[in-house]
This record gives structure tokens, C-alpha cells and sequence, in this order.
């Protein structure tokens, strides 16, 4: 039953994810339509956005592992505990800030791919 939770909320946190990269690449259609006309690529514009997700990831990897670990500690009622070694810990904080970013670049990439005339045209009109 724990299994089938975890895969639960593992999904659920991707789709969110996902959900608010595509949220903010549509966000800042205009601002990064702006940049591209002023001649950063869409590489660039990706970057950009990909980022702004990423940087906002640092802390809340760096601080809910800690404190996802201490809940569970005090949640325990005295059965075995096994906590993971720093390195797993720190493999985990690695990964979930890759997936964030790789999460965040897909519809920032496919956002950045629209001709920034037609976004300044269609947001103008």
C-alpha cells in the first residue's frame, strides 16, 4: 500500500511540475518574445526559464529532505528506522533538481520555438 502511495504522489509532483513550467513559459510568452527580437536565441530564452524554475528547487530540496526526515522520525512509533546514507541523500537532491530542470526546459523549449512576431502581434491586438 505504501508503494502504491509513493507512486501516487511521485506522479502527482511530476504533473505539477510539468504544470507549472508550462504555466510560466506561458507567462512570459511576451517577455521572452521581447528577447528574442532583441536576439537571444531560443537556447537562451530556455535557459532563462528553465532557471527560474531550478533556483526556487535549491532550497526546497535543501530543506524538505531534513525536515521530511525528521517528521518521519517523529512520526515513528519506536519501529526500525533506516535512514538513508548523506550520499543517497545527496544523489536524491542532485536528481530531483535535474528533473526539475529537464521538466522545466521541455515547454520552455517549445514555448521559445513560437515566432516572437507573433507573439508581440498577437499580444498587441
Amino acid at each position: 500500500m505504501l508503494v502504491v502511495i509513493t507512486i501516487v504522489l511521485v506522479t502527482l509532483a511530476i504533473l505539477n511540475a510539468t504544470c507549472a513550467a508550462w504555466a510560466t513559459v506561458l507567462d512570459s510568452r511576451r517577455t521572452a518574445a521581447l528577447s528574442r527580437a532583441l536576439g537571444a536565441s531560443p537556447q537562451q530564452v530556455t535557459a532563462g526559464v528553465m532557471w527560474a524554475q531550478v533556483l526556487p528547487a535549491v532550497p526546497g530540496a535543501l530543506v524538505g529532505i531534513p525536515l521530511g526526515l525528521s517528521l518521519f522520525l517523529a512520526a515513528d512509533d519506536g519501529g526500525t528506522v533506516v535512514v538513508p546514507s548523506p550520499w543517497w541523500l545527496a544523489t536524491a537532491v542532485v536528481a530531483i533538481l535535474a528533473a526539475v530542470a529537464v521538466m522545466a526546459s521541455i515547454p520552455a523549449l517549445i514555448g521559445a520555438r513560437v515566432p516572437a512576431s507573433q507573439v508581440l502581434q498577437a499580444e498587441t491586438g
